[in-house]
């Protein structure tokens, strides 16, 4: 019997192509009565002049994230899609002329000089920002970003830049390794698969196909070295030159400031992730130990403990994902079921869709969207609690503007992990004996991966960040984040 495959209702968010040119025609009838308002701007005007003002704001970003999600969401679908294409770059300069329009407004919430418009002085900032109180917060934390806020000609050459520059680069990447096969062989026969169908392979219980897997990737990612170290070492370069533009102190203090957290919290983690790394020197060791090895291989890290469960389908891992959330809150799973039954998940592989997974919010009105490439696995049914839980996440956050309806990165992450513990727990007690040993050593994998693997990712990326500006080869790069991971 066909499991049964999921694919997204679009239509939620623009119901067709007319609809589509519609909507796009109405933001850019707005740009005009953008203007006006900003050019009616006064320090002393009433609570409920500037009140109208800002939820005017919010509905013309309301439409273009509605026009930005189907774009996107399209693209994800088809990466080769022509029409998708067409309509991100049209889309792109709708953004810049409206970021124009707008930048005057920014400017001046800021606390900034801007010509013809009095400016907003502390005082009165507190008084206007009290009539939006959803948005009261987000309104003082930008009045903080002025430091690291550049004139309006600056900020609109960066726009630009970005648009035709790095925003290009970026893609062209995307491109790239959506376009890359690994070639393996099976038996007599060599294939070429893309990565979603090799990386499987890491997790196999045959060490030779381990290897071969690691080899394929490490190979096919080669032979493309000189193409993605250009690619990387562009964005690095992009990202410093704004950095100093900015004043921040260093590369990830960007970072840091747009999640909203202080450099030296995030300095106490790195440092205690590397201070703690022993905890899975623990955890190999016992696996080398189970797998009646000496010592574990590169190929080894990933290598499955105890007895895994049949292949789960789709429909069975929705059914454990939902009794799960069930059992926490009737109404997480009633979230996460509408999700799953009204067109907004994308469940299965296919040709030319994007790889991995994600959630995408769209509006507070409109429940986000899910992208999966789900196999089977156990751990696949824990990627599909885990996304739902960003979207279940976002929903209780509706009532929010769309402007601070969706959380910074750290708050994000933790609100899906919780879902993803709470199937792991689920689907940990359900096992069998056997099982057992392979669920939970494939979640301290899983452990390794996000907190030590990550971890040293950002070590590298600071070191990194340092080096490229001041000049670095392929190989010295490659040098610099094997040192780092020994």
């Amino acid at each position: 019997m066909r499991d049964v495959v999921l694919q997204w209702d679009t239509s939620k968010i623009i119901k067709n192509e007319n609809e589509f040119f519609t909507l796009f025609e109405k933001v850019e009838s707005r740009i005009p009565e953008i203007e006006k308002l900003v050019s009616s701007l006064r320090p002393d005007m009433t609570k409920e002049e500037f009140k109208k003002t800002i939820l005017f704001m919010e509905s013309v970003k309301e439409d273009t994230s509605r026009l930005g999600a189907y774009v996107h969401l399209l693209l994800s679908g088809n990466i080769k899609s022509q029409r998708a294409m067409k309509y991100e770059i049209m889309l792109k300069n709708l953004h810049a002329r409206i970021a124009e329009k707008k930048r005057p407004f920014s400017h001046w919430l800021k606390g900034f000089s801007v010509k013809g418009l009095k400016r907003l002085d502390k005082h009165n900032a507190k008084r206007l920002f009290s009539s939006v109180p959803k948005l009261e917060h987000a309104l003082h934390y930008s009045r903080l970003a002025a430091k690291h806020t550049l004139s309006e000609k600056e900020e609109k050459i960066i726009l630009l830049k970005d648009m035709s520059g790095i925003d290009v680069v970026s893609s062209l990447y995307d491109k790239i390794v959506n376009d890359m096969r690994f070639e393996i062989t099976f038996g007599s026969k060599k294939r070429k698969l893309p990565l979603e169908a090799v990386s499987p392979l890491f997790h196999s219980r045959d060490a030779r196909k381990r290897r071969e897997a690691y080899n394929a990737v490490m190979k096919g990612y080669g032979k493309e070295k000189e193409k993605l170290f250009s690619i990387y070492a562009a964005i690095v370069r992009d990202w410093h030159t704004e950095m100093e533009l900015r004043k921040y102190p260093s590369p990830i203090s960007m970072r840091n400031f747009a999640n909203e957290l202080d450099d030296k919290t995030v300095d106490a983690l790195i440092l205690s992730c590397t201070e703690n790394r022993n905890v899975f020197w623990d955890f190999f060791r016992a696996k080398a130990k189970l797998l009646s090895e000496r010592k574990l291989s590169r190929f080894d890290l990933y290598a499955p403990l105890g007895r895994e469960s049949a292949k789960i389908p789709f429909s069975d891992a929705c059914n454990i994902v939902l009794e799960s959330l069930e059992n926490f809150s009737h109404e997480f799973k009633k979230k996460a079921k509408m999700l799953l039954s009204e067109g907004h998940v994308d469940s299965h592989p296919r040709k030319n869709k994007m790889s991995g997974g994600f959630c995408m919010s769209v509006t507070p009105k409109i429940p986000p969207y899910i992208l999966l490439n789900y196999m089977g696995r156990h751990f696949d049914v824990t990627t599909l609690a885990h996304e739902l839980g960003h979207a279940i996440h976002d929903m209780y956050a509706s009532s929010n503007p769309i402007s601070v309806s969706h959380a910074q990165l750290p708050l994000c992450e933790t609100a899906s992990t919780f879902s993803e513990m709470i199937v792991f727990e689920r689907m940990l007690e359900d096992a069998k004996e056997g099982e057992k040993l392979y669920i939970l050593s494939h979640k301290i994998s899983e452990f390794y991966a996000t907190i030590s693997r990550q971890n040293y990712f950002v070590k590298f990326e600071l070191k990194a960040h340092e080096k490229i500006p001041e000049g670095v080869t392929e190989n010295e790069l490659s040098n610099i984040y094997i040192k780092n991971l020994k």
